[in-house]
């Protein structure tokens, strides 16, 4: 016996139960979306006769230079541009700064999501959450504007930049400072702008592709303490890349557990070797000067941390050599005391790792609050592409230095002050830090002794009198 089934028809509806903090709205990732904001600019350029203007109303002001003081500015005869605080609309056919919206308020209820307009914008009322009545009301504000500029030239390459309000906390501004500004990234050059600009697009050449809305009170929800991804893993997960690497072949003493993570504040001394990838390219102008065309790159090839307080002073805890993908053309052996081979994981018995591997144990150590000591670290620190606070870093460069005088060499400074002759045929990334710590030590013992100044008198007159070069080594 067989029973006809009957099919019956279900309609599934979804509805929203709660508004996100964060909107991203795209708009311009396949050409119907760009030909609806190219209508949308079209209608809003044009006036009520129908007439097209050829600019924003009062977009340019924007060749004055801001007031650094904004809205907060009290100097009646001020010259600089101060933005309007709100804008008041004199008549309704006449158009808006842009069709984007700065701000508006959404309003959740039953599952349906109405949207309304802020005509203020520097109203926080209308911006607060508020529940009445399983009405959610939420008050949202642009914070960023990703945009593709067109190059109008036949084989011009687009580029993408990005607006981006900056609040008091990224202005790193005293408590209760109420600074808000508006950034235009393009690429690494970061220029502050005007919000007009910030809003302002172009169908020719400035194409909005995603916009960024925040609730008003987004930040008030959220700790915004950001947390160290990088642990003290990144030590003890450590392992060399190299086949014939050991035990027996190991320059350091990693980091023991009775340590721990160093304490802010701990010595750490530190030196780095690099090597060549390629070579500088340069031309003789007909009048005999150099011209550089393309500059020679260098590469990290040794990193070197030497314990600088407690009972393992001067001990390394890091020596690590960096495997690189790219050719060296040339391992500047003599400055930098790499030889061919330790950098190839096949054949080098070295404590070889990955750039990643050494620059994480290096962020952890920032992160931390140690304090680098060394000789020249501002370059090392440049060419790893790490910033170091500089309350964080002791350069023998600076301490040894006298008022607009020459730079000492860590070699000179040794013999000087140390009487050790370190760099003969070589150098050496361990050595060089130990002696950087040295001579770190026997500053303070100066500047407490109160011979400080004499000292360096007598380091810049024995130097002229020698001519910088250490005896026994130089010669």
């Amino acid at each position: 016996m067989f029973h006809e089934s009957k099919i019956k028809d279900k309609t599934q509806t979804k509805f929203l139960k709660s508004l996100p903090d964060i909107l991203v709205l795209n708009c311009g990732e396949s050409k119907p979306e760009v030909e609806f904001l190219k209508s949308q600019l079209k209608l809003l350029y044009e006036t009520a006769d129908g007439s097209t203007m050829k600019t924003l109303p009062d977009f340019p002001i924007l060749r004055k230079k801001q007031c650094r003081y904004g809205s907060l500015c009290k100097r009646i005869d001020c010259r600089y541009y101060h933005e309007r605080k709100s804008v008041k609309m004199q008549d309704s056919n006449q158009p808006n700064q842009s069709w984007m919206p700065p701000s508006f308020q959404l309003k959740l209820k039953g599952g349906e999501v109405v949207v309304e307009e802020c005509r203020n914008s520097g109203e926080n009322k209308g911006f607060a959450e508020f529940v009445e009545e399983n009405v959610e009301t939420v008050g949202y504000e642009l914070f960023a504007v990703v945009s593709v500029i067109t190059d109008l030239q036949e084989n011009g390459r687009d580029n993408i930049v990005s607006c981006i309000k900056v609040g008091p906390i990224g202005h790193m501004r005293h408590k209760g400072s109420a600074a808000y500004q508006w950034y235009l990234f393009n690429d690494f050059s970061i220029v502050p702008i005007t919000t007009q600009e910030a809003l302002y697009l172009n169908s020719e050449w400035k194409i909005p592709c995603v916009l960024y809305y925040a609730r008003k009170d987004v930040n008030g929800r959220h700790d915004l303490r950001v947390l160290n991804p990088v642990g003290e893993q990144v030590f003890t997960e450590d392992v060399s890349l190299a086949a014939r690497s050991g035990q027996s072949h190991m320059t350091f003493t990693p980091l023991t557990m009775e340590e721990g993570s160093l304490p802010a504040g701990q010595l750490v001394a530190m030196d780095a070797e690099f090597v060549t990838l390629n070579q500088e390219e340069a031309e003789i102008r007909s009048d005999g000067t150099r011209s550089t065309i393309r500059p020679s790159q260098m590469s990290v090839a040794r990193i070197s941390c030497v314990r600088g307080d407690g009972p393992l002073e001067g001990i390394p805890f890091i020596d690590d050599y960096i495997s690189t993908q790219e050719q060296v053309v040339d391992y500047l052996t003599k400055f930098s005391g790499i030889q061919p081979g330790d950098l190839d994981a096949s054949i080098s018995s070295k404590h070889l790792t990955t750039l990643k591997a050494t620059y994480q144990k290096l962020r952890f150590l920032i992160d931390t609050g140690v304090t680098f000591v060394g000789h020249g670290l501002k370059n090392d620190f440049r060419v790893i592409n790490l910033v170091v606070p500089p309350a964080q870093v002791l350069d023998t460069v600076y301490l040894f230095q006298l008022p607009n005088k020459r730079m000492v060499s860590l070699r000179f400074l040794a013999w000087h002050f140390l009487d050790l002759k370190i760099q003969a045929e070589t150098h050496d990334s361990i050595e060089d830090a130990k002696t950087a710590l040295q001579l770190y030590k026997k500053f303070l013992e100066l500047k407490q002794e109160g011979k400080l100044k004499e000292a360096l008198k007598e380091l810049y007159e024995v130097g002229r009198q020698i001519q910088w070069k250490v005896p026994g080594i130089d010669s």
